[in-house]
This record gives structure tokens, C-alpha cells and sequence, in this order.
């Protein structure tokens, strides 16, 4: 029937979600009669292991799909990108409609039965992402990653880890912070110390594959969720979301400008977030180092 179908795309959502969660479905319609204790206080929950069972996790490290999501067409995929920032005003077009396609498809009310070329031409491609998980370059916030979460409509966008600075960043503003170089800037040696960054965990990095040309260690990285999303397009759709080779393309002194002061902030309320000291936190052990940092600026 109908609404055994929604309820087999509900179970099938739930798991891609979470594949170690319990899914218990009542019987009667309202919940009429429903046994309450099967769902509260039972002690299954446990935050750790569900945050390492995220399906999220799992599509990074090793994509797969079972047979019953890819039935009900709930899938996943991961948007990798480490040459360029996202233009901020165009990635806030792209998650304004996050999730908006959920009821209508699990319910079977999407317009299904419209030509492909009515589909394409109106139907947000991102409607049918139901969450969303990572982190983003964004360019107008040059200091750090910004942890991107969204879950139906909800979104939340902030500085990863409370303001953890790209390590690039670091370098950039403070190339002579290895205490046991012979070219070491105390400034900058406290500068490191304050990030924990070390000379070992920078060669580290750099001989990785998370170490790139002039922007180093900045790079997107998002899991996607969803229901009959049109991988392709999406993929295409975002990367048209990056700067443009113009805005890319320009001198280290008019970076700012392009990359921030020109753009519209979509998602902090003009918080900036292009130096360090943007992301220090407001504690009396970082005022040295801020104000170290102003100078580095000017």
C-alpha cells in the first residue's frame, strides 16, 4: 500500500542517516496504544557511537549503498574540492532550499508525472538534500574552516572547532614560528605555540595529499543526503558556486577585497573572519598574541 511504502522510505532514510539506529514503527495510526517505554529511557543511545556510526562517516570513509536506500532512492555522495573557496553568496543560494523536497517525496506528492524538461527547469536541485555535513572554504572567511551542518531546513554554519585556523594561515602570518629554526620570531614561535602547531606536523602535512600549491591545507568537504538527487547536477552546481577564475585570480594585496570586502556576508552577521584575530577567543592569555597579530596585519 501507499502508506507502508512511505513508512519502508522512512526506515530506509532513518538508517542511511544513522545505520545502527533502532526503528520501531507503531502498529495504529496516531500512536494509538503505543508501548512508550519501547522508545524512552531505554539506554540505547549512546552520543559517541552515534556520531562514529553517522552515516555521514561512513560515506567518507568508505561509500557504499544498501540495496533497500537505493530502492526508495536515498543516497549519498561527497563534494571534494581544494583549488578554490566558495563564493559566499552563491553557496547561500544553493542551501536555501535544503530539505524543502522531503515530504513530498517520501508522501509521493513531488510532481513526478511532469515532463524531465518541466522537472529541470522547476525543481530545486537541492530540495531533496535532507542533510548535510563538513566543513567549507569560504572565501570571505580566509582564517579558518567553517564547520556547514544541515538537517531538513535547519542549517548551521560556523568556525570549525571554535575558531581552529587553517594551518596555512598560520604560516602565511607567521613563517618563522619553529623554535628550532635558526630564523625563529619569538612572536611568531607564540603565535605557533597558541595553535599547537608544530615543524613536524607541518612537513606532515605538507607531504600529504591535504597540502596544496599557495592555499595549503584549504579545501571543501561536505556529505550529502538525500532522496532521488541528481548527483551529477549537483556536483556541476556546486562547483560553479566557487570564485570564478576573476575573482580568483588576483594580487595577495587585493585579496581581501575581492574575496570578502566586495562580498555579501550570507552567514555571520559581518562577524569577520579573515585574520587571526578574528578567530582568537576574548580570554586574557590570547592579548599578546593579538596584539602581536595587529601588528603582523599593519
Amino acid at each position: 500500500s501507499s502508506i507502508e511504502s512511505q513508512v519502508k522510505a522512512i526506515r530506509a532514510l532513518i538508517q542511511k542517516l544513522n545505520p545502527k539506529a533502532t526503528v520501531v514503527v507503531p502498529k495504529k495510526p496516531k500512536f494509538d496504544g503505543f508501548d512508550v517505554d519501547k522508545i524512552v529511557n531505554t539506554g540505547l543511545f549512546d552520543i559517541e557511537e552515534a556520531q562514529e556510526s553517522a552515516g555521514w562517516i561512513a560515506e567518507l570513509e568508505k561509500p557504499h549503498h544498501t540495496p533497500e536506500t537505493e530502492e526508495y532512492g536515498i543516497g549519498s555522495f561527497v563534494f571534494r574540492n581544494n583549488e578554490r573557496p566558495f563564493h559566499p553568496e552563491q553557496l547561500a543560494k544553493i542551501v536555501k532550499n535544503f530539505g524543502t523536497g522531503l515530504v513530498k517525496e517520501i508522501s509521493g506528492t513531488s510532481n513526478g508525472n511532469e515532463s524531465k524538461a518541466d522537472n529541470d527547469d522547476n525543481i530545486d536541485l537541492f530540495s531533496r538534500v535532507v542533510r548535510c555535513k563538513g566543513q567549507v572554504w569560504l572565501s570571505n572567511a580566509d582564517a579558518c574552516p567553517i564547520d556547514i551542518h544541515s538537517a531538513g531546513r535547519q542549517l548551521e554554519m560556523a568556525p570549525a572547532e571554535n575558531g581552529t585556523p587553517w594551518v596555512a594561515k598560520v604560516v602565511e602570518m607567521c613563517p618563522n614560528g619553529d623554535p628550532a629554526s635558526d630564523e625563529v620570531n619569538e612572536d611568531h614561535a607564540l603565535v605557533w605555540q597558541t595553535f599547537d602547531l608544530t615543524d613536524e606536523a607541518l612537513e606532515e602535512l605538507k607531504a600529504s595529499n591535504e597540502w596544496v600549491g599557495r592555499y595549503g591545507d584549504r579545501r571543501s568537504e561536505i556529505v550529502f543526503i538525500g532522496i532521488k538527487m541528481d548527483k551529477k547536477r549537483l556536483l556541476i552546481e556546486l562547483e560553479k558556486a566557487l570564485l570564478t577564475d576573476a575573482e580568483f585570480n588576483v594580487d595577495d594585496k587585493d585579496r581581501k577585497k575581492v574575496w570578502a570586502s566586495n562580498m555579501s556576508d550570507e552567514f555571520f552577521d559581518g562577524m569577520p573572519l579573515w585574520d587571526l584575530t578574528d578567530i582568537l577567543e576574548e580570554e586574557e592569555e590570547d592579548d599578546g598574541v593579538c596584539e602581536l597579530m595587529e601588528d603582523e596585519k599593519n
